[in-house]
């Protein structure tokens, strides 16, 4: 039911209720903001969510989840007294002027202040106090008005759902005087329920740089601790030496909050011979990637003047046209205003200002979210590493299995903590990351032309040979797919698999169950090949992009 406040500042319902007995005591449960669809019978979840543009006072006040518990509640015409507590998270932002700056000038600027990278909407759990199904993320405009105190603009802040933060994924943007700053947050970052961290940024704009620093407040809100994080400075361009590539082999770059191209490392392979490593740049036209106007930034390990080419990609048979560029490396990438991709700039040229960031799969089951990275490959995009889910998509548990009886449905965990899934999980529909698939046929044929059947670019890791003295062909993992030699479960897990195998589900040519063939990748074979699937086996689950 609502509660809304009366003159005499208590909360009183809309309606009467009566207790069904004067003998019963029962639990008050309430919550701010009120939504009428509220909780259903017999659940305890509800659906919760911050606003994109807080700095419409409304607005905040919507986005601060309140919740208040009374437990053993008698029949009484006192009012019972409710002690709500703050279950978001308050990112609370001031600006440190360095020295030579003017902060009365600094103030009349208005600084614009947004955070990208966080969840507005989530699914809270009354009972078991958590969040699961998070959704919308979206960048969110900071809330208040900057003041002078103590020598720094303070006054801005954010109401955050409390979720994990990702390394390379969640910043700032700081814009002073139509010039756009970044930080990015640490992955460290504790957001939690109930608590507060203040970011401090230490802003001089003619060295163009920005320092920052997390310090605890005890307000209203709980102490959130002390913490350290980095910072950049938005630049208009992207400088190539400073992607490490570890968190995916995909970048998305963007230019207030629009992805505007996209960087790969990538392993080229052309008809005529060439192949390479390389760091290539694509434009990004209203929210799909451009194959057909690569840039190669660099073809890595060549010292030769070859750097600076261009690509393009036949998309229905995943094959490359490569023409060569006659450069050093390139370490710059500018994005142009009409959306062109340069790796120089004349006079005239209005380059955007860029941040980039990785592209990888944030993967939300229940209140669990698991980041994969992504590698492409020709024109496909496949998961960096194999499936390692332990929910359903739904948020049910999967179950998990010592051994394979025919029809189970779940998984198996290696010592090694490699998951290996059934035929019935596959089947169920429910396993895999939203807008990713398992791959068919003609998705591991495609990759098979364009690798020209070489196995050895697709695998890592310690291969070891299947009988004492046969060959074993090494791998060198050009192509980034990582193909570790995990082995497979028949039955239950198979040691003498391990360092040999990799084994994949495949889908059929319906693409709505698992084929009769799986993809194996041996220690005594140079090439992709196939083996036999059956309900009493386990395989690693690997997926493509749809």
């Amino acid at each position: 039911m609502r509660f809304v406040y009366s003159s005499d500042g208590e909360l009183v319902s809309d309606e009467i209720v009566y207790y069904p007995d004067e003998n019963v005591k029962l639990n008050l449960i309430s919550y701010y903001p009120y939504r009428a669809e509220g909780v259903k019978i017999g659940e305890s979840t509800m659906q919760v969510e911050t606003e994109a543009d807080q700095s419409v006072p409304a607005n905040l006040s919507q986005s601060d989840f309140l919740l208040a518990v009374h437990k053993a509640v008698e029949p009484a015409e006192a009012p019972v007294p409710l002690i709500y507590d703050h279950k978001f998270f308050r990112l609370r932002v001031s600006i440190k002027p360095e020295e030579g700056e003017d902060i009365g000038v600094l103030l009349q600027s208005d600084p614009k202040l947004s955070v990208s990278g966080f969840y507005r909407k989530a699914v809270y759990d009354l009972q078991k106090d958590c969040y699961s199904s998070y959704s919308a993320e979206q960048e969110m405009t900071a809330a208040g008005k900057w003041e002078i105190k103590d020598g720094c603009l303070v006054g801005k802040e954010f109401i955050l759902i409390p979720q994990k933060t990702q390394e390379d994924h969640q910043y700032l943007t700081l814009n002073v005087d139509g010039k756009d700053y970044i930080s990015r947050l640490s992955s460290l970052l504790d957001i939690k329920s109930g608590k507060q961290r203040e970011v401090q940024i230490s802003f001089a704009s003619a060295e163009d740089v920005l320092l920052n620093h997390l310090n605890g407040e005890i307000r209203d809100w709980e102490d959130g601790g002390k913490e350290d994080i980095a910072s950049d400075l938005m630049h208009n361009y992207i400088d190539i030496s400073e992607l490490s590539f570890e968190e995916s082999d995909v970048y998305k770059v963007l230019s207030r909050g629009k992805q505007v191209a996209e960087i790969c490392k990538e392993y080229l392979v052309a008809r005529d011979e060439f192949a390479s490593q390389a760091i290539v740049a694509y434009p990004v036209k209203e929210g799909r990637t451009d194959l057909s106007g690569g840039k190669v930034l660099r073809c890595l390990g060549n010292k030769e003047n070859i750097h600076g080419g261009s690509v393009s990609w036949d998309i229905d048979n995943n094959s490359l046209t490569y023409f060569p560029g006659k450069f050093a490396e390139r370490n710059y990438l500018f994005v142009l205003a009409d959306g062109t991709i340069a790796l120089s700039l004349s006079k005239s040229d209005k380059p955007l200002p860029v941040i980039a960031v990785s592209d990888v799969i944030r993967d939300v089951r229940g209140s669990v979210i698991h980041s994969y990275p992504i590698v492409k490959i020709g024109t496909q995009y496949w998961m960096r590493n194999n499936l390692e889910a332990s929910l359903y998509s739904d948020g049910t548990e999967i179950n998990e299995l010592d051994t394979i009886a025919e029809g189970n449905a779940g998984c198996l965990l290696s010592s090694e903590k490699t998951y290996f899934y059934t035929m019935g999980a596959v089947n169920s529909h429910k396993l895999l990351p939203s807008g990713w698939q398992i791959p068919g046929w003609k998705d591991w044929e495609l990759l098979k032309t364009y690798l020209k059947n070489d196995a050895s670019v697709l695998k890592s890791g310690n291969w070891l040979p299947i009988k004492e003295g046969e060959t074993v062909f090494q791998p060198n993992n050009l192509s980034g797919f990582n193909a570790s030699p995990s082995g497979m479960a028949w039955r239950k897990i198979q040691k003498e698999y391990d360092g040999k195998y990799a084994a994949y589900w495949t889908m059929d040519e319906k693409g709505t169950a698992v084929d009769a063939q799986i993809l194996l990748l041996r220690t005594d074979k140079n090439e992709m090949d196939r083996g036999k699937a059956a309900a009493d086996k386990a395989c690693s689950v690997r997926c493509i992009r749809k």
